[in-house]
């Protein structure tokens, strides 16, 4: 039985001798690479300079912007709107208007990965891809390495009573902790899985080190779920439903004893989790109170903290309270737009991000949208379908790159 890996052919690489083509080129490795990478440490203003190099990118293709990417960009325009609006009838003292620019950015980098991504042939994606993991990579190993000596004597740790866990080395220089990293492996791991064949052992072996390294007990759990979907890909619609009901029965039996014992009922399992049904029970009360507006539009990204003192965390309460109905939709369908006749896409990074999510999500992480568009790039081509094996044969082989 054939397989379903990724196979390239090796072709000499030929370059358009336009500025313009120039141009993408170096936009489309700086994008990927930036969006993976923060530019500053504690601030990360990478998406200041994603945002420019998006524009220049759009500009190369102005006149023939396909209909996807068109639909994508007019969502993003809505989406902007209905921020706008919630902001505006948002209760909170204070707005933040920082964090919904940055989403916004994070937005546009889909459709322009998109974009450029399509305009490449196999055999340049082949050769490309491989070198922007490496760096990727090394970054990781960079940030692991730092977190593991520094952690225990940064203000987040040395402040706090947790001497005696694992939490003594979650602060991280690069990121507000290690859970976010958690994420930017998974998407790295899509794009592995994706050009499996271009992938050594090596480079696998290290990025499951470094997944586990992050102590991210929910990137850990979305990691092994995106392994297990990819192993059994002939299975993956039951696989993605038999995944998403059990952490469902999980969550609604976790946050009903929750409700009706106190906090104690679960903190011996794992005290994290009181803080994201803590937040849960907030969403409840704070919807109740919200008009219809607020319900519709939100209050805006990032704008929970400066009504209530706590960031949204998780995926739950980002959609109802901070984008409310319509954002919530519109964001939806933006996804739903990039990864629509992609199931790299769909199983292999939205599943893991949203498993991911019931514990922590951002709306500002330009690695998940970076990998969307990149995988959205690839539907209709021998390379969608994320290189799955479908005999057992090819399942246990990984070719060097």
């Amino acid at each position: 039985m054939a397989s379903n890996s990724i196979v390239f052919v090796q072709q000499p690489l030929e370059f358009a001798g336009s500025l313009s083509a120039s141009v993408r080129l170096i936009a489309f490795r700086a994008i990927l690479i930036f969006s993976f990478v923060p530019v500053l440490i504690y601030i990360n203003l990478s998406q200041i300079f994603l945002l420019a190099l998006c524009a220049v990118a759009l500009c190369c293709y102005l006149v023939r912007i396909e209909a996807d990417i068109f639909t994508a960009l007019f969502l993003i325009l809505l989406i902007s709107v209905s921020q706008a609006i919630g902001i505006a009838h948002s209760p909170a003292g204070e707005k933040n208007y920082v964090t919904p620019f940055l989403f916004l950015t994070s937005l546009l980098i889909g459709p322009t990965m998109m974009l450029l991504a399509r305009s490449y042939p196999p055999a340049l994606l082949c050769r490309l891809m491989p070198r922007i993991i490496h760096w990727v990579l090394v970054f990781l190993t960079i940030e692991c390495v730092t977190r593991l000596i520094f952690s225990p004597y940064m203000p987040a740790v040395s402040e706090a009573d947790v001497s005696d866990s694992f939490y003594l080395y979650k602060a991280s220089l690069f990121f507000f902790d290690s859970n976010f990293a958690g994420i930017e492996i998974l998407c790295l791991l899509a794009i592995m899985f994706t050009f499996r064949e271009a992938i050594g052992r090596k480079r696998w072996l290290l990025a499951y080190l470094l997944l586990f390294a992050t102590f991210s007990r929910a990137s850990i759990a979305a990691g092994i779920c995106q392994l297990v979907v990819y192993k059994l890909w002939r299975w993956r619609i039951w696989t993605l439903f038999g995944l998403l009901a059990t952490q469902g029965i999980v969550i609604v039996h976790l946050f009903t004893s929750y409700a009706t014992q106190g906090s104690e009922a679960i903190h011996d399992i794992d005290g994290s989790l009181t803080s994201k049904f803590f937040i849960l029970s907030l969403m409840t009360d704070i919807y109740r109170q919200a008009d219809a507006a607020q319900r519709i539009f939100g209050i805006g990204v990032g704008n929970l903290f400066n009504l209530a003192g706590i960031f949204a965390h998780n995926i739950v309460a980002t959609f109802v309270l901070e984008l409310g109905i319509g954002g919530s939709l519109l964001f939806a369908t933006y996804v739903w737009i990039l990864s629509r006749k992609c199931p790299a896409s769909i199983y292999l990074l939205v599943l893991p991000v949203v498993i991911n999510g019931f514990s922590l999500v951002s709306t500002t992480m330009p690695y998940f949208f970076v990998t969307l568009g990149l995988l959205a790039a690839l539907r209709g081509t021998e390379r969608d379908g994320a290189g799955a094996q479908r005999n057992e044969s090819a399942s246990r082989e990984i070719q060097k790159g």
